[in-house]
C-alpha cells in the first residue's frame, strides 16, 4: 500500500512538472509566431518568469538577456527596464541582494517617471522582499503599505491579498504578533473567496508559526497540517520544503528535538535540487541549531560552517547574527569561554549593525540619488572610449602599410586623445563641485534635526512642571481624592509623552492619546468645566499616519488657559483633523472669552505674548517646513454678527513625518 501511495505521489509531481514545462513549450512556440519585436517582450518576460517559478534561474537569466538584447537593438528605455526587473528577481532568488536592488530601484525610478503606478508596485514588492531579507523591516513595511494603497485604488483583490500577506510576514518578524494574525486572516479571507490554492497555503504556514511563536501549539498544527496538504496536492517542492521545515521549527520549540530534526532533514533534501543560496543556507542554520538542542555538537558545527559560508557570500546580516549566536551558545557549552566569547561580539556586532544601518542608509539616500542620475552620462562617456580604441585600432594597422599615411592618422589620434583629456578632466571638476553640493545639503539636514531634537527636550520639561504644580496645589489645598485621581491619569500621561518622544515621528493615533490624556488632567483639576471634543476625518488612518510630536499640545494649552479658564459657566474645546496638500490640517477651536479679553486681564496672548511651547513648536515647525509662519498659523478670533466675542480658532498645517 504504501509503495502504491508513493506511485501515485511520483506520478503526480511528473504530471505537474509537465504540465509547467508544457506551459514553457506553449509560450516559446508563440514566440516563433510573432513577427513584430514589439510583440516579443511580454512572451519573453513570461518565459523568464515560468523559469523563476522553476527555480530554473540559469534558464530565466538567459530570457531576461534577450530582453534586454532586442531593447537595446530598438533603443527602447521601457523595454530596457523591463529587463532590470527580471534580472531583479533572478538575483533575489539566488540571494544576491545587493544586485537585486540595483536592477529593481532602476526598474521602478523608469516608471514612477512614466507614472505607471501598477508596475511601481511590482517593482517596490520585490524591493520589500529583499528589504526585508536584509533585516530592513520598517522600511519593508513602508514600501508595502504604499503598494496595498495602490492596489485597493486599483481594486485588484488578489494583489491586495498578496501584499497583506507581506506585511503580515513583516508584522511577525517585529514581534508584533496580533497585527500579523488580524493581517492574514484578511488576506485569507480574499483568498478563500478567489480559492487561490497556493497562496492559501502560504498563508495557512505564515498563521501557523505566529502561534508556534505565542506557544499555541494546537493552532499551530492544524494550520501547518492544511498548508502542507494543499502543497503536497500541487507538488510545490519549495513550498513543501518550507512547511516541512517550519514544523520542525514548531517542535523545537515543544522541545521535541528528534522529531523536529527529521522534519528538517527532508526539508535540507529538498533545499539540495533548488538554487537559492539564502533558502539553503537558512535551512543548513535551522538544522546546526537542531543538532545543537540534541546535545550533537560536532555534526551543529558542521552545518553552520557550510551556512556561514553562504550567509557571507549572500551577505544576509539575518542569517549572519543567528549563526554567530549558535556558535557562542555552542561553545559556551562545551566550556571553551575563549571562542563562545569571540563569536558572541560577532553576534553583537552583527545585531547593532542591523539595527543602525537604517540611519547610515539615510544619510546616504541623497548621494545615491546623485549616482544613479550620473549612470547615463557615465555609459555614454564609456561607450565613446570604447569606439575611439577601436578606430585607433585600425590607425595603427594603417601605419605599418603607409608611413605617410601612418603619420596623418597618428596626428588626428593625437588631436582627438587631447580632447578626450580635456572633456574627461572638466567631467571630473563637475562631478567634485556635484558631491561637494550634496556634502552640503547633508550637514544642513543634520543640523536641522539637532536643532528639532533640541527643542523637544525644552518642551517636555516646560509641560511636565505644569502638571507637577497643580498636584502640589491639590495637596496644599486639601484636595487628596482629586490630587490622588489627577497623579493616577498624570502617571499615564508621562508614560505617552516619554513613548511619544522617543522617536521623530509619531503616529497621529498616539498624539491624540496623548493629548486627550493632558486634556482630561486639566478638565480635572478645573472641576468639569472643560469640555472636549476630537474629530478625525474618515480618509485619515490614524495609525498609520505620522507626524513629529508634541506640535498640538501647547496650542491646546493655550486655548485652555487664556480662553476657557476666565469663563464663568463651563467651555468647550474642538480638536478637528484632516489631510490638506499631503499635510495635516489642525483645527483648535474655543468658545473662551477671547483674545482681546484676555489681553485686558493681562494674561499672555496667542500672537503677541506667546507662551514658550508655543514659540518652541513654532520654531520646529519653521525647521519642518519651506513656507513662513503666516502661512503655517492662522489665528481667528470668532465673533456673531452683533461683534460678540464667540471664541478662538486655531489652524495650523503640520507637515506629515
Amino acid at each position: 500500500m504504501l509503495r502504491l501511495n508513493l506511485f501515485f505521489l511520483l506520478l503526480l509531481c511528473c504530471s505537474l512538472s509537465l504540465q509547467a514545462q508544457s506551459k514553457v513549450d506553449s509560450l516559446q512556440r508563440l514566440l516563433h509566431t510573432i513577427e513584430e519585436d514589439s510583440g516579443k517582450f511580454k512572451v519573453l518576460g513570461d518565459i523568464s518568469w515560468e523559469y523563476i517559478l522553476k527555480n530554473q534561474l540559469d534558464s530565466a537569466t538567459l530570457y531576461a538577456d534577450s530582453i534586454q538584447l532586442l531593447a537595446e537593438r530598438l533603443h527602447s528605455e521601457e523595454r530596457i527596464a523591463y529587463a532590470h526587473f527580471y534580472y531583479g528577481v533572478v538575483a533575489r532568488h539566488r540571494g544576491s541582494f545587493s544586485s537585486a536592488l540595483d536592477h529593481l530601484q532602476q526598474f521602478v525610478d523608469y516608471y514612477e517617471g512614466t507614472g505607471d503606478s501598477i508596475r511601481v508596485a511590482y517593482g517596490l514588492f520585490q524591493i520589500g522582499v529583499v528589504n526585508s531579507a536584509l533585516g530592513d523591516y520598517e522600511k519593508s513595511l513602508t514600501r508595502y503599505y504604499r503598494i496595498l494603497h495602490i492596489h485597493e485604488k486599483e481594486n485588484n483583490p488578489f494583489k491586495i491579498g498578496y501584499t497583506l500577506n507581506g506585511i503580515g510576514v513583516l508584522y511577525k518578524n517585529m514581534k508584533k504578533y496580533e497585527d500579523a494574525i488580524k493581517t492574514y486572516e484578511r488576506a485569507l479571507a480574499i483568498y478563500d473567496s478567489l480559492d487561490a490554492k497556493e497562496d492559501q497555503a502560504n498563508v495557512l504556514g505564515n498563521l501557523a508559526n505566529v502561534h508556534v511563536e505565542l506557544h499555541q501549539f494546537d493552532k499551530a498544527k492544524h494550520y501547518f497540517s492544511q498548508a502542507l496538504a494543499i502543497d503536497e496536492s500541487l507538488g510545490a517542492q519549495r513550498w513543501i520544503a518550507y512547511d516541512l521545515e517550519n514544523i520542525g521549527n514548531m517542535y523545537n520549540h515543544m522541545e521535541k528535538y528528534d522529531s523536529a530534526l527529521l522534519y528538517q532533514l527532508k526539508a535540507l533534501a529538498i533545499r539540495e535540487d533548488f538554487t537559492s543560496k539564502s533558502e539553503y543556507a537558512h535551512t543548513l542554520q535551522q538544522l546546526a541549531y537542531t543538532y545543537y538542542l540534541l546535545k550533537n555538537y560536532p555534526l551543529a558545527r558542521q552545518q553552520l560552517l557550510k551556512a556561514l559560508e553562504l550567509g557571507k557570500e549572500i551577505k544576509a546580516k539575518p542569517l549572519l547574527r543567528d549563526i554567530y549566536v549558535t556558535f557562542a551558545k555552542i561553545y559556551d557549552e562545551e566550556n571553551n569561554y575563549k571562542e563562545a566569547f569571540a563569536y558572541h561580539q560577532l553576534y553583537t556586532t552583527m545585531k547593532d549593525s542591523i539595527l543602525n544601518e537604517e540611519s547610515a542608509k539615510q544619510l546616504n539616500e541623497l548621494q545615491t540619488k546623485y549616482e544613479t542620475a550620473e549612470k547615463d552620462k557615465q555609459i555614454i562617456l564609456l561607450a565613446n572610449e570604447k569606439e575611439l580604441q577601436l578606430k585607433e585600432t585600425e590607425r595603427q594597422a594603417g601605419l605599418k602599410k603607409a608611413s605617410m599615411a601612418g603619420l596623418l592618422l597618428l596626428s588626428i589620434l593625437t588631436g582627438l586623445l587631447v580632447y578626450i583629456f580635456r572633456q574627461r578632466l572638466r567631467h571630473q571638476k563637475l562631478l567634485a563641485a556635484k558631491n561637494e553640493e550634496v556634502r552640503e545639503a547633508n550637514f544642513k539636514r543634520e543640523m536641522s534635526e539637532l536643532e528639532i531634537k533640541a527643542l523637544r527636550a525644552q518642551i517636555n520639561p516646560h509641560f511636565l512642571f505644569n502638571c507637577m504644580n497643580s498636584i502640589n496645589r491639590m495637596i496644599l489645598q486639601g484636595e487628596t481624592d482629586s490630587a490622588s485621581l489627577y497623579l493616577t491619569k498624570f502617571s499615564k500621561l508621562v508614560r505617552l509623552i516619554l513613548e511619544n518622544t522617543e522617536a521623530t515621528r509619531v503616529s497621529l493615533e498616539n498624539e491624540l492619546a496623548m493629548l486627550e490624556s493632558y486634556i482630561q488632567l486639566e478638565a480635572l483639576r478645573f472641576k468639569g468645566k472643560i469640555h472636549y471634543k476630537i474629530q478625525v476625518d474618515e480618509s485619515l488612518e490614524p495609525e498609520n499616519t505620522f507626524l513629529p510630536s508634541m506640535v498640538l499640545q501647547p496650542f491646546v494649552e493655550n486655548a485652555i488657559w487664556h480662553g476657557l479658564m476666565h469663563k464663568d459657566d463651563p467651555g468647550t474645546i474642538t480638536i478637528a483633523i484632516r489631510e490638506e496638500d499631503d499635510r495635516l490640517l489642525c483645527t483648535i477651536e474655543d468658545d473662551g472669552v477671547g483674545r482681546e479679553k484676555a489681553q485686558v486681564l493681562q494674561e499672555k496672548s496667542v500672537y503677541k505674548q506667546k507662551s514658550m511651547g508655543i514659540q518652541l513648536t513654532e520654531e520646529r515647525l519653521r525647521l519642518l517646513s519651506k513656507e513662513r509662519l503666516e502661512q503655517l498659523i492662522r489665528i481667528t478670533d470668532l465673533k456673531d454678527s452683533l461683534n460678540q466675542v464667540l471664541g478662538t480658532r486655531v489652524d495650523i498645517l503640520v507637515p506629515m513625518a
